[in-house]
């Protein structure tokens, strides 16, 4: 796997590379205008230093003003870390909630033997929600972990 399949997987790599002409950019030794954090680092770091405006960093490092200055907030707020992409999409269960978890801690409680299976297609017919087998089967699996 090369570099650039990395960066790609982590979310760091930088699809406008080809916008980026700040010369130390283009010696190919240590600069890599494919890697996004590099790329944003260094324009911070241009515009910090006095060497251009931000409109000129802008332009040589192919990034907007706009990005520029959510840049210059992040890095501000959290340092190089904060210029790493986070994970997009849900960062927990979103589709069982209090109601589900709720009804399947009470069906259990009545019907101690009940299958995942069985539980999930009561809680479909009494709340209406829809969730998968094995959504359940983590919740009842984290439960049970969390009473040891």
């Amino acid at each position: 796997m090369g570099k650039n399949d990395v960066l790609k997987e982590n979310g760091t790599y930088n699809p406008n590379h080809a916008g980026v002409t700040a010369l130390h950019f283009s010696s190919g030794i240590f600069f890599d205008s494919h890697d996004l954090i590099q790329v944003k680092y260094e324009m911070l770091r241009s515009v910090g230093s006095g060497e251009c405006t931000v409109t000129q960093a802008s332009r040589q490092y192919g990034l907007s003003r706009e990005s520029f200055y959510n840049t210059r907030s992040a890095y501000e707020a959290g340092g190089l870390q904060a210029l790493v992409p986070k994970k997009t999409g849900p960062k927990g269960a979103h589709k069982l909630t209090d109601k589900g978890r709720d009804f399947i801690d009470r069906y259990q409680v009545e019907h101690p033997g009940a299958s995942t299976r069985e539980i999930n297609n009561r809680m479909k017919e009494s709340t209406g929600i829809r969730v998968h087998n094995r959504t359940v089967e983590r919740y009842l699996s984290k439960k049970h972990m969390g009473s040891r």
